[in-house]
C-alpha cells in the first residue's frame, strides 16, 4: 500500500475528479474529508487551494482570493495556490487588463503563498504529488491509513479454530465440517476423532480448554503448551506440516 496519503476536501472531490483520479494513478491514497480551508492537504503544513484559470481570474474580480489566501497564510505555515490551464487565454477572454492579475499575484505571493501554474488536471495531480511525497521524506507527510480488509464469516471460523494449539487450517476445516459450527466443535472437542484429529492432540485441546485461567506469574502455562506440543508433534507428520504453514498460537 502506498504511504502517499491526499486529503481531499468533499466538495473538491467532485469538482475536481479527474484530479483524484490522476492521484490515484500516482500512487496516492486519496482520502475524502471535510477541510476547513483549501481543496488539498498532504501534510500539517501544506494545503493547496486549486483553481482553474477562469475561477482564478473571477475571485480576483469579486475579492474571494484575498480572502482565501489570507485564511491559507492563518491556517498553515506553508500553502500553496495551484492555478490549472491558461491564465493568459483567460485574461484576453475575460477582458480584464493583464496588470491586474500580475498584481494580484505579486500581492498574494507577498503574503507568503506559493503560486504553481500546472496545464491541465494531470499537471496539477502530478503537482499535489510531488508535494506530498516531499513532505513525506521529510517526515511531515499525513500517516498512512490502514485499510481493513473485509474478511468473511467462513475465514473468521477458520481462523478461529485453527489457532488452538495442534490445529491448523486443513484440520480446523475438517473440524467445522464435521460439526458444522465453531460452536458446536468447541462443544464437542472430545469427539474430534471423528474429523481424523490425533487422541494426543485431542488431549492438548482439552488441557487448553479445562484449565482454570490464573493471572499468577508463578503458574507459565506457556511453557507447559510448549512441553505438550513437542511431546505431540513427533507423533503426527501431517500435525507438523499444517502448524508449519499456519503457525500455532502461544496461551500465556
Amino acid at each position: 500500500m502506498s504511504n502517499i496519503v491526499v486529503y481531499v476536501d468533499s466538495r473538491e472531490s467532485r469538482s475536481g475528479e479527474e484530479v483524484v483520479k490522476w492521484l490515484k494513478r500516482f500512487g496516492c491514497v486519496v482520502v475524502e474529508k471535510n477541510l476547513e480551508i483549501g481543496d488539498y492537504q498532504v501534510s500539517k503544513d501544506v494545503i493547496i487551494e486549486r483553481k482553474k484559470a477562469m475561477d482564478f481570474i473571477n475571485s480576483i474580480i469579486d475579492g474571494r482570493l484575498f480572502e482565501q489566501c489570507k485564511k491559507l497564510v492563518n491556517y498553515c505555515k506553508n500553502p500553496y495556490v495551484i492555478v490549472e490551464g491558461n491564465l493568459w487565454y483567460c485574461v484576453r477572454k475575460r477582458n480584464i487588463h493583464h496588470h491586474s492579475v500580475i498584481g494580484a499575484l505579486t500581492t498574494i505571493t507577498g503574503l507568503g503563498i506559493n503560486i504553481l501554474h500546472t496545464p491541465d488536471e494531470e499537471g496539477t495531480a502530478y503537482a499535489i504529488y510531488s508535494l506530498a511525497k516531499h513532505e513525506i521524506e521529510h517526515g511531515k507527510g499525513i500517516k498512512s491509513i490502514s485499510v481493513r480488509k473485509s474478511i468473511s464469516i467462513r475465514e473468521l471460523q477458520i481462523q478461529f479454530v485453527s489457532s488452538l494449539p495442534g490445529i491448523g487450517k486443513k484440520r480446523a476445516i475438517r473440524i467445522l465440517k464435521t460439526f458444522n459450527t465453531p460452536l458446536e466443535a468447541i462443544n464437542n472437542f472430545n469427539q474430534w476423532r471423528k474429523a481424523d484429529i490425533p487422541e494426543n492432540v485431542i488431549a492438548l485441546i482439552r488441557k487448553v480448554l479445562t484449565t482454570k485461567f490464573t493471572e499468577s506469574e508463578q503458574i507459565k502455562q506457556e511453557i507447559l503448551i510448549d512441553e505438550l506440543l513437542r511431546q505431540y508433534s513427533s507423533e503426527s507428520n501431517e500435525n507438523k506440516e499444517d502448524n508449519e504453514s499456519h503457525g500455532i498460537l502461544k496461551f500465556i
